[in-house]
């Protein structure tokens, strides 16, 4: 099955990727309304786990942005952990890991944002992702959670969410799905997580299709559990975005002074629903798109350093 337009080149992907992928695109093709659970769509998950994640929280000049590490439901600032080293009167900035090590040598959870920049293979798998959807660029998120501690309460999420478990076990609480909004999405009570619609164990191989606004909360059940969360961010152009665009438009041919209040909103609406405004609409979202996809394959080649290939590859004398 050929990649779908704007997707990464196939040679990137990982095999285990393409099987979700292709899982996802059937989904697509007709969404489900709250969830769909997929059991052991990758037999052993291999392109990702606890190995690769201790790698990334070690290397000493990620920063503390990248990282949310939570303990006993408590979010722990990693700014603390921040030093520097003098050379040549430059400070190299670096964050001491003991402060995230010792927390999580006591239970705590952490989160990982950014691993498509992070895993080539992962924004490969990403760009498949996002040509999914009208306008979107995912995000890839790590969660990593031990038994006792995890990283979020109740919750929904404002973007379809795809989930991929890798290691231990982790139960998934569903919720009846609720509105779009923007606001008392997290640390819902009982009573706003409204009716449960289902309940799952996420094991390893196994992937998770959530739909936006359906509430959810997870138990590790193990002594561990690590997945990967693809958020699947629409990027249309939002109502702040066009209305600014409107505004725009009607300076140029404002209503006549002294103009009823109602007639002025009344020329305004009409503005908005003008040919000639929906087609700028129409412009700036295929160039948005453009835009995304021409990223999406900038972070591609941003971590990609090959001009030493040749001398790396000599064999000495």
């Amino acid at each position: 099955m050929s990649p779908p337009p704007g997707a990464a080149p196939s040679s990137n992907r990982h095999p285990e990727l393409a099987l979700v992928a292709e899982r996802f695109r059937a989904a697509r093709a007709q969404p489900p309304e709250t969830f769909i659970h997929w059991p052991g769509v990758i037999a052993e998950p291999s392109f990702f786990g606890v190995a690769a994640l201790q790698r990334h929280l070690a290397n000493p000049l990620l920063p503390p942005n990248w990282l949310a590490l939570v303990f006993r439901g408590q979010h722990i600032p990693l700014e603390q952990a921040l030093a520097y080293k003098i050379v040549q009167t430059k400070q190299l900035v670096f964050m001491d890991k003991r402060v995230l090590d010792g927390y999580l040598a006591q239970g705590a959870s952490v989160v990982l944002e950014g691993l498509d920049i992070l895993d080539p293979a992962i924004n490969a798998f990403m760009a498949e992702l996002d040509a999914g959807f009208p306008i979107a660029f995912a995000n890839c998120v790590a969660f990593f959670s031990q038994r006792g501690n995890e990283a979020y309460r109740g919750h929904f999420d404002s973007d379809d969410v795809l989930v991929i478990h890798l290691s231990g076990e982790k139960r998934w609480r569903l919720y009846a799905r609720q509105h779009s909004r923007r606001v008392n999405t997290n640390d819902l009570t009982p009573e706003q997580m409204g009716q449960q619609i289902g309940e799952l164990t996420m094991r390893p191989g196994d992937v998770l299709y959530v739909r936006i606004g359906v509430p959810h909360i997870c138990e590790t059940l193990t002594d561990h559990s690590l997945h990967l969360s693809f958020d699947l961010c629409d990027r249309t152009p939002t109502v702040e975005y066009q209305l600014q665009m409107a505004l725009e438009r009607y300076a140029r041919a404002t209503s006549a002074p002294y103009t009823p209040a109602p007639e002025v909103a009344g020329a305004f609406a009409e503005l908005l629903q003008s040919p000639a405004f929906k087609g700028e609409l129409a412009q700036r979202s295929e160039a948005l798109r453009a835009e995304l996809r021409a990223f999406r394959e900038r972070i591609a080649a941003a971590g990609r350093v090959s001009a030493l290939s040749r001398y790396a590859q000599r064999r000495d004398p």
